[in-house]
C-alpha cells in the first residue's frame, strides 16, 4: 500500500539467565548435594520473573504426555500439585506419528505440567545421550530465552504457574536417582507404559536470576497481488526464516554460527521463487506473501506473531509453503512434503515434485518430529494448511549415500559454526527444488478452492476452527506491495 514498508516489527521479550547465579541442589535423606552448572544441569531465562526459586519434591511423569483420548496419560493417578515434574524428551513411539509430533513438543508438555498444578518442569534426554548433552550445554546461558509479546504485553504461551524450568544432564539425572535409591533403568521401564510415573522420594532446590529486556525485531515481507478479483484477498504465504544463532561457544576457534544451509539457502530460494512468480507472464489468481521471518531459532517467534496477528487489511491466509534448511549435499532424487498428508495439499505437492524431476517419499526421520519444528507449524496452529518441502535421502549418484550425507550434516554441521560456505551444494538439485516450490505455490494460488484439512485429520480437528486472519490488527502494520 502507499507509504507501506517491507518491515513488520515483532515485539519481543528476552530473558538472559545469569549462570553464575544458578544453583541446583538434590535434597534427600537430610542431605544436600550440589549439581554444577553445565555438568549437572542447565536452565534458560524466565521472561516472567527476574528471580526464580523453588524447592519441591520431584515426580517422574514418563514423557509428560497427557493424551487420554489416545489411551495415554502420564499424569493418571499422580498428584503433581506444588511439585517439580521430571519428563523424558519426546513422546512415546506407540502414538501415531501426527499425535506424537504434537504431544512431544516441549511447549505442549509444559502446558500439561502447568495444567496439572506443577510448579516446575525438568527434562531429561532418553538413554543418557552424553553427546547430545555436550552440544546443548556448550551454549547454555549464552543466548536468551525469547518470546513474542501479545498486544497486552504478555509473553505468548508463557506458563506463569511454572516457576522454574531446567534440563538435567545424564550425570545430574544419575545423581538425583541415586539419592532417591533408584536407577535410570527404572525410569526407562516406567516410561514404556502410561500412568507408571512415581514420586522419586527426593526434592530439588533450583534457583536462578534472569535479566529481562524488551526488544524488537522485524519480519520482512512483500505482497504480490493476485490477478483474480474474486480470489485476490486470499493469501498464500511463502515463508523462510532469516535468523540463525549468531555468536556462541567457539568450536575449533570459530564462534560465528553462520547458518549457510540453515537458513540462508532457504531465504535465497524463497527470494528466487518470488522473482520467478512475480515475473511470470500471468500473475497467480490469489495473492502471494513472501515472508522472511525472524526468531525461528528462538521458537517460531516471527511466524507465530504474524499468523496470530496478521497485518491489517491483508485478508485471510489460506496456505503456507515453507523453506527451511534444504540440503543439496548430493544429486537429490526425492523430496519429503512435510505436512501435505494432513490436507488437500498432498496432490499439488506430489505433482510439483514429479514435474521437477523428484519422487515423493514418506518422512525418513519420524523420530525428529520435523513437522512441528519449523515455521509452517506456526500457521498450522492457526488452522492454516501448510507444507514444507525437504530433500529426501535418495541420491541420484550411486557413489553417494544420501542418508549418510544427510545424517552427517545433522551430526556435524547442524547448529554449528561449520554450517558455512564451502559445504557441498549440488546446484542442479537446488534449481529443481526451486521449480518444485514455485509450481506448488502456483497451483495453490490458481486453484478454484483454497486448501482444506482432510476429513478427521488430527491437526485439522485440533486447530482447523481457529480464524486464519484478523481484520482488526494494528493499522500500523502494513505490507509493501
Amino acid at each position: 500500500v502507499p507509504g507501506g514498508s517491507y518491515l513488520l516489527p515483532v515485539p519481543l521479550i528476552a530473558a538472559n539467565i545469569d549462570s553464575q547465579s544458578a544453583t541446583c541442589q538434590i535434597v534427600a535423606g537430610g542431605k544436600r548435594e550440589t549439581l554444577a552448572w553445565a555438568e549437572g544441569f542447565v536452565a534458560g531465562g524466565n521472561p516472567l520473573r527476574e528471580q526464580s526459586e523453588v524447592e519441591a519434591p520431584v515426580v517422574f511423569v514418563g514423557y509428560g504426555v497427557a493424551a487420554p483420548e489416545l489411551g495415554w496419560d502420564d499424569y493418571a493417578g499422580l498428584d503433581v500439585r506444588g511439585k517439580l515434574v521430571l519428563a523424558m524428551r519426546g513422546a512415546p513411539d506407540r502414538l501415531p506419528h501426527d499425535e506424537r509430533a504434537y504431544y512431544g513438543e516441549t511447549d505442549t508438555k509444559r502446558a500439561a505440567a502447568a495444567a496439572h498444578g506443577a510448579v516446575g518442569y525438568l527434562s531429561v534426554r532418553r538413554g543418557g545421550d552424553a553427546e547430545s548433552w555436550q552440544r546443548l550445554s556448550r551454549n547454555a546461558g549464552k543466548r536468551p530465552s525469547t518470546s513474542w509479546l501479545e498486544p497486552d504485553g504478555t509473553p505468548h504461551g508463557a506458563q506463569a504457574a511454572l516457576l522454574v524450568s531446567a534440563a538435567l544432564s545424564p550425570f545430574g539425572l544419575t545423581a538425583l536417582l541415586a539419592a532417591a535409591g533408584r536407577t535410570p533403568d527404572a525410569l526407562e521401564a516406567a516410561a514404556k507404559e502410561p500412568g507408571k510415573g512415581f514420586a522419586l522420594g527426593a526434592a530439588l532446590h533450583l534457583a536462578y536470576h534472569s535479566t529481562i529486556r524488551r526488544l524488537e525485531s522485524s519480519n520482512v515481507a512483500a505482497l504480490l497481488p493476485g490477478a483474480d478479483p474474486a480470489l485476490r484477498r486470499q493469501v498464500v504465504v511463502f515463508s523462510a526464516h532469516l535468523d540463525h544463532l549468531g555468536e556462541g561457544a567457539a568450536v575449533d576457534g570459530d564462534a560465528i554460527y553462520n547458518g549457510y544451509y540453515d537458513n540462508a539457502m532457504g531465504c535465497a530460494l524463497m527470494l528466487e521463487t518470488a522473482r520467478t512468480l512475480a515475473t511470470a507472464r500471468q500473475r497467480p489468481r490469489r495473492s502471494l506473501l513472501f515472508l522472511a521471518v525472524t526468531g525461528e531459532e528462538g521458537g517460531l517467534l516471527g511466524s507465530e506473531e504474524l499468523a496470530f496477528h496478521p497485518p491489517a487489511g491483508l485478508g485471510p491466509l489460506v496456505a503456507d509453503v515453507n523453506l527451511d534448511m534444504p540440503l543439496f549435499l548430493y544429486p537429490v532424487g526425492d523430496l519429503v512434503a512435510y505436512g501435505s498428508e494432513h490436507s488437500s495439499l498432498q496432490e499439488p505437492a506430489t505433482r510439483a515434485a514429479r514435474a521437477a524431476g523428484f519422487t515423493l517419499s514418506p518422512d525418513p526421520m519420524p523420530e525428529e518430529l520435523v513437522f512441528v519444528r519449523s515455521d509452517q507449524y506456526a500457521f498450522v496452529e492457526r488452522g492454516i494448511p501448510a507444507v514444507y518441502l525437504m530433500p529426501g535421502f535418495r541420491s541420484l549418484d550411486p557413489k553417494v549415500n544420501g542418508e549418510a550425507a544427510f545424517r552427517n550434516f545433522l551430526e556435524t554441521h547442524y547448529h554449528q559454526p561449520s554450517d558455512q560456505q564451502g559445504l557441498p551444494v549440488d546446484w542442479p538439485s537446488a534449481l529443481r527444488f526451486l521449480q518444485a516450490n514455485a509450481l506448488l505455490g502456483r497451483e495453490i494460488a490458481d486453484a478454484d478452492a483454497p486448501p482444506q484439512w482432510n476429513e478427521g485429520d488430527f491437526f485439522g480437528r485440533r486447530f482447523g476452527t481457529r480464524p486464519a486472519a484478523a481484520e482488526s490488527a494494528p493499522p500500523a502494520r502494513r505490507i509493501q506491495r
